[in-house]
């Protein structure tokens, strides 16, 4: 017969409970069993948490030690399995699974940190000001809906019913870049590793934007209604060239071969700041048509450098605008500086037969090349207009 000391054997932690604050959404009952559903709806929660009592206390832990939400039953059954092990163990420590940045992880403080990455790379000259600018737009419209969300509980589901409180106005283009932004910023979050998978983005249809344009004959009827002759010659170098308004603006007067008949477009105005380079990040020596030459000659010369000032500092591009506007109204046309000017030129050469290369090349519709290439372009063959005798 055996005798000696007996050691009581230790029980082990079988406590706490995987709960819900939800009720079902089709009939309000509550979701009960294992795992919870509701009995008669067969629904099951999206959210869970930890009911735990630990020295005295009543505990309840709404996320693992990463963060992440129990957002399915297993999930919470795993947690708490492994809570009743640290507990066995004696290591448990709640304070463990309050993620201490999880106020970080909230959208709208996530957003925050996200904007200032982008305004360091705008500093650096990797971003424009405009495309700033619209980010704050839109996350403004992203804030009142996600602001206090985790960017971990952010799902398909939950996108799908933002859009949902977005105003029926908005036109498609709007929601579209409103959830560019957000996409760009769980995608920037998922390569830092703050979140493991991007949910899935509802697909936004767009209709495809309607080409407006007018004639040569129709732009000189605007042109009559613009008295300044700085502004003037702006429109009549945009008509002609198919430079982009804010590569107008920034055009300097050493950008001009008046030996050549070329001008060399490389830089851009970036809002009212000078950028010393265009959106495509191109160079492009294109001719000048003997009316720009025309136009540009009258001109004064400001001691700033660049072409078209009032004075002596460059155009902005509210002024620009308003007076295009402005002249447009007076001589009863209906189209936007971009459409009458750019898009115009573009639909004018095609109409007349030039070939869509000659255009790309005019236009820098190209990828982002080397300078030194863009620089040996032969402007002579982008030459659509014919040489008077």
């Amino acid at each position: 017969m055996l005798t000696g000391r007996t050691h009581p054997i230790k029980e082990l932690c079988m406590s706490g409970y995987v709960r819900t604050k939800e009720k079902c959404p089709r009939c309000g009952g509550k979701f009960i069993g294992e795992p919870l559903c509701c009995p008669s709806c067969r629904t099951v929660p999206r959210r869970y948490y930890l009911d735990l009592p630990w020295k005295g206390q009543k505990i309840k832990l709404y996320s693992d030690q990463d963060g992440y939400p129990l957002d399915s039953f297993e999930r919470a059954s795993r947690l708490l399995n492994h809570v009743r092990f640290e507990i066995d163990r004696g290591i448990f420590d709640p304070k463990n699974y309050v993620k201490r940045d999880l106020r970080q992880l909230q959208f709208g403080n996530y957003a925050e940190v996200w904007m200032a990455r982008k305004q360091q790379e705008q500093a650096r000259g990797q971003l424009s000001r405009s495309y700033l600018r619209s980010c704050r737009t839109w996350l403004n419209r992203l804030n009142q809906y996600f602001r206090y969300t985790n960017i971990r509980e952010i799902t398909g589901g939950r996108i799908e019913d933002f859009l949902l409180t977005l105003p029926p106005t908005l036109a498609p283009k709007t929601v579209s870049n409103i959830l560019g932004i957000l996409h760009k910023i769980l995608a920037d979050a998922r390569r830092r590793q703050d979140i493991q998978q991007m949910p899935n983005f509802p697909q936004i249809h767009l209709n495809e934007p309607e080409i407006k344009w007018i004639t040569r004959e129709e732009q000189e009827v605007i042109l009559a209604h613009v008295a300044c002759p700085v502004r003037r010659a702006l429109y009549v170098f945009l008509m002609l060239t198919g430079a982009r308004p804010g590569e107008a603006r920034a055009l300097r007067w050493e950008d001009i071969n008046w030996k050549q008949r070329t001008v060399t477009i490389k830089a851009a105005m970036d809002q009212e700041t000078y950028r010393p380079y265009t959106k495509e990040r191109d160079v492009r020596v294109l001719p000048l048509h003997p009316a720009v030459m025309e136009a540009l000659s009258g001109l004064p010369r400001s001691i700033a450098g660049f072409v078209f000032t009032v004075s002596g500092q460059p155009l902005t591009g509210n002024q620009i605008y308003k007076t295009w506007m402005r002249a447009a109204a007076r001589a009863g046309i209906k189209i936007s500086l971009y459409q009458g000017t750019k898009h115009s030129l573009g639909c004018q050469l095609l109409n007349s037969g030039v070939r869509e290369e000659v255009l790309q090349a005019l236009f820098g519709h190209r990828d982002r090349k080397s300078t030194k290439r863009y620089a040996q372009l032969v402007s002579d063959s982008l030459k659509y207009w014919e040489e008077e005798d």
